[in-house]
């Protein structure tokens, strides 16, 4: 008993480090950023080869499938955030490694941007 205690009172000034990501992070959540960025890889992996052509049409490729990677991973980003955050992770932390600014992160979540 006092050992579980002690694990809970140093998850609880962890802010949300010692939880599992499975346990917390509800399994849509998780299913949702996995497809996010499979669906980035998969626009990535279409570039390969794409370097003959004339310069606009290989500028436009590569642009169009660019911004669609940067895109999905934006939105991938957006739900991971979302999930630490709900999961009790500080959003400092959160913004940190995502390297966004906490107001930025905070705005963006409140919006629900997470949300598709």
């Amino acid at each position: 008993m006092a050992g579980q205690l002690r694990v809970l009172a140093a998850e609880q000034q962890a802010g949300g480090s010692g939880t599992r990501w499975r346990a917390t992070a509800p399994a849509e959540q998780r299913f949702r950023i996995t497809q996010l960025v499979d669906e980035a890889r998969e626009q990535l992996v279409e570039l390969r080869g794409v370097h003959s052509g004339t310069t606009a049409e290989v500028a436009r490729t590569l642009l169009e499938h660019l911004s669609e990677s940067a895109d999905l991973i934006d939105q991938a980003l957006v739900h991971t955030a979302a999930a630490a955050v709900a999961s009790g992770v500080a959003l400092k932390e959160v913004a940190q490694w995502s390297r966004l600014p906490a107001e930025e992160l905070a705005a963006v979540l409140a919006l629900g941007e997470g949300e598709d």
